[in-house]
């Protein structure tokens, strides 16, 4: 449904009507819908995705070292943004309505509410342009004019080309951990249990630490698995700011370049990855909160 044909893309735009026709029939096109999805499970339980119309390789070598680098990149924000929203939210629910609650939500809605490529541009300019604060590289993952480098040199420079779309990443994703940890870490507050261990004389780290974050973690759990769908949304965006060569600048290439099989790559691979992340973030559901299995 897309505008055009793939006959704009493989043929000269004077292409004849017989040579439009003969293409057609060779990809399959002027077969039935169900008999080409039919074609396309077959070719996907063999494993082949097909070739790149554009990059002249097949789908999966076009994929594979786009999403490595994406990888490195979520999920190295990820797990950071986690940590901090949790931590952030723990103590903010811990300390309601007092200053550091009120700074903790206030900083993290503040980012959170900011497009990811306006912080990155604005970091860009920040801490790559600026003549004074130029501390970082302004694109790509890493120095190609670096020729046998070290391992700690080839370390540094993939550090410092990591340092700013991870920290873009972070900043406009730390809020969400920090709300869903701090709006279920109130309701567990209020809970029976946590009266009667207050009366038991336990300190008010002990009741965090063993009782109250345990049972809110439930929905940060949930949250996390969430994200694997920000490697699309989130990411495309962050990587094109910042010239990262990985899935989701790679799906704005496809979409430009109208490279349909690429595309029909991307989407499959990406969707089995949310689903198997909610089967894990299930499991492991389960083993912080055994109630969730009855």
């Amino acid at each position: 449904m897309l505008p055009g044909d793939p006959s704009t893309v493989l043929l000269p735009g004077r292409a004849s009507k017989e040579a439009i026709e003969h293409l057609r029939i060779e990809l399959g096109l002027d077969k039935p819908l169900y008999v080409q999805y039919y074609i396309y499970l077959k070719s996907v339980l063999k494993m082949d995705l097909g070739d790149s119309w554009f990059w002249k390789e097949s789908v999966v070598d076009t994929i594979a070292p786009r999403l490595m680098q994406t990888l490195v990149l979520v999920g190295s924000s990820t797990g950071i943004a986690a940590i901090m929203g949790i931590y952030l939210g723990t103590h903010s629910a811990a300390k309601r309505g007092k200053s550091y609650d009120v700074i903790a939500t206030g900083t993290g809605l503040f980012f959170y509410s900011m497009p990811a490529y306006w912080l990155g541009m604005i970091l860009l300019l920040i801490f790559a342009v600026q003549g004074s604060l130029s501390w970082f590289p302004l694109r790509g993952s890493s120095d190609i004019s670096l020729i046998n480098p070290s391992l700690a040199e080839a370390l540094i420079d993939r550090l410092q080309h990591l340092f700013l779309p991870a920290l873009t990443f972070v900043l406009i994703s730390f809020a969400g951990f920090l709300l869903v940890m701090r709006s279920s870490l109130i309701d567990v507050l209020t809970d029976d249990y946590i009266v009667t261990a207050r009366a038991k004389g336990l300190t008010e780290q002990r009741i965090l630490r063993d009782h109250a974050v345990p049972n809110a973690m439930l929905p940060t759990v949930a949250n996390t698995a969430m994200y694997v769908g920000y490697i699309v949304t989130g990411a495309i965006q962050i990587e094109i700011v910042f010239s990262w060569n990985g899935i989701g600048r790679l799906v704005w290439d496809s979409l430009q370049k109208r490279d349909f099989p690429v595309m029909q790559g991307l989407f499959l691979i990406l969707g089995t990855a949310i689903l198997l992340a909610n089967f894990v973030a299930d499991i492991v559901s389960i083993y912080i909160d055994p109630r969730v299995r009855i």
